[in-house]
Formats: structure tokens, sequence, C-alpha cells
């Protein structure tokens, strides 16, 4: 059996049973995020570096790059 993923966003997820991967926000802080949800981050980052002008502090993260969670060395 599968646990919730409360850092997903019920609205977005489309495979709650699939690979779940680390989002770094920084400062040792993580989000553990489904494909769908890690999407839905990219795209308010890259929104709100658009909206406030300095995309610099709003990086968005590859899903192809990011740390699969519960790899062995998590």
């Amino acid at each position: 059996m599968r646990l919730k993923n409360w850092n997903c966003d019920n609205d977005k997820c489309r495979d709650p049973a699939g690979q779940i991967r680390v989002y770094p926000l920084g400062a040792g802080g993580n989000l553990l995020l489904c494909r769908a949800c890690f999407e839905v981050e990219n795209q308010y980052r890259r929104e709100s570096g658009r909206e406030y002008g300095a995309p610099e502090r709003f990086p968005v993260v590859s899903w192809d790059r990011a740390v699969i969670y519960g790899a062995e060395g998590q």
C-alpha cells in the first residue's frame, strides 16, 4: 500500500501511486512531489519570476535531474 503524499496538490495529482522526487527549496527545505505536482511547482516559479522581474529568485528544477525520494543514499 502506498501512503498519501501530503505535499502534493490533490487537484493536480494524476498518478498518486507514481514516483516521488525531491524538489529542493533552499535553506535545507524540500518538497516531495509526484511528477504532475513537480511541474505545477515549476510553473508557479516561472510565473512568479516573470511577475516580480526576478527569475533568478525563483529557480526551477528538472524532474530528470531531481533525486528520487527513498532511493539509495536518501
